[in-house]
């Protein structure tokens, strides 16, 4: 396996990022609740929808998500269903 090396002395270099679009509003409003699987996550992703759903003028609709382990990255499997299934996501953690 080859080993890179990074010079930390090395300038940033600007970059024209921008965020890819996301329209929200009718049609546009699935939401991925995902939790890291830490107690109290899921009570928060819950409550943060619950007032997101308050505050828009449109039906929201969610799926939850939960990692295998909190301590582990998401896996490309549940990355690739949220990305077909939602708009957006909402990630929590708990303790």
């Amino acid at each position: 396996m080859p080993i890179t090396l990074v010079d930390p002395t090395a300038t940033a270099s600007a970059a024209d990022l921008r965020p890819a679009p996301r329209p929200l509003g009718p049609g546009h409003s699935v939401a991925a609740l995902v939790g890291n699987g830490k107690p109290n996550a899921d009570v928060i992703l819950r409550g943060v929808f619950e007032q997101l759903r308050k505050r828009l003028d449109h039906p929201v609709q969610s799926h939850e998500f939960t990692k295998e382990s909190a301590s582990r990255v998401l896996s490309g499997e549940m990355t690739d269903l949220i990305v077909r299934r939602c708009n957006f996501a909402l990630v929590g953690v708990g303790d």
